[in-house]
């Protein structure tokens, strides 16, 4: 009898607040997924990133495990700003614990520390991890690595997606914290549940900052779009409309990217 593969699921998201000016984030998970699985396998295992071999060695190290490989299927194109990172690590990670049976009281605080650990985020990204790991909305203080909320946005929208991967930006986290007063009142917009308008302000304070092209955002709102920005640290940019209005959105967007996709908002659980 083969091996037994468990393959384990987490959520991509768009931001809600930007995390790197003030240490508060948000994220809202949509329905683009990532799956992983483990293999054992013998020296030399190969890993496809440097945060992958790290989650990999703090299991085998921590727990004494035998040495095994990751295969991931992914639908969010690396370096987005669509969280494919933390969604990656959730997704390792829950396989990991549910192959071995082992329990870590935390794993979005763990995939987050480990993706510090590993170069592959500032803030370690606990928003997005969190998001990826329950679904919903979720809203976090990153540098006390804390988890604030989590809830179900219930938003019958759609999230037209306008993809890039693979972001050509140097992300300058210095420059970013200069306008950390102006992310500070996103963030109580998003907490006193303001969603959609923090999602909007975050969006197009994120394009100003980084210096991304604000035409097809404000072109979005103009149209009607409920909210509209640069997804994390971009380059993607989405538009959150009602259902049946897709194609409005559809059409803007194919003037600047080629791939779109329209995807659900994910609720706590994955529903």
């Amino acid at each position: 009898m083969g091996e037994v593969q468990i393959s384990m699921q987490a959520f991509g998201g768009i931001s809600i607040i930007n995390a790197i000016p003030s240490w508060f984030g948000g994220t809202m998970a949509v329905n683009l997924r990532v799956h992983s699985a483990i293999k054992t396998c013998k020296e030399p295992c190969r890993y496809t990133s440097k945060l992958v071999e790290t989650i990999v060695q703090y299991f085998v190290r921590k727990y004494s495990l035998p040495l095994f490989e990751v295969e991931i299927s992914s639908e969010i194109p690396p370096m987005s700003g669509l969280k494919s990172s933390s969604a990656v690590a959730v997704s390792i990670i829950r396989a990991i614990t549910e192959k071995y049976g082992i329990y870590e009281k935390s794993i979005p605080r763990l995939a987050a520390e480990l993706s510090i650990q590993a170069g592959a985020s500032i803030t370690g990204a606990l928003d997005d991890a969190a998001a990826a790991y329950y679904g919903g909305a979720v809203l976090t203080d990153n540098l006390n690595m804390k988890i604030l909320r989590v809830f179900d946005p219930k938003l019958d929208l759609s999230v037209v997606l306008a993809i890039k991967g693979y972001r050509e930006k140097r992300i300058d986290a210095n420059i970013m914290r200069r306008y950390s007063h102006v992310f500070y009142e996103i963030f109580d917009k998003a907490f006193e549940g303001n969603i959609l308008e923090a999602i909007k302000l975050n969006g197009i304070a994120v394009a100003r900052i980084l210096g991304y092209d604000e035409e097809p955002i404000r072109e979005a709102i103009g149209r009607g779009a409920l909210a509209a920005g640069i997804s994390g640290n971009g380059p993607s940019m989405f538009a959150l409309c009602r259902k049946g209005d897709e194609q409005y959105f559809i059409d803007l967007f194919k003037r600047y990217v080629d791939t779109i996709k329209v995807v659900d908002i994910v609720g706590v659980g994955g529903t």
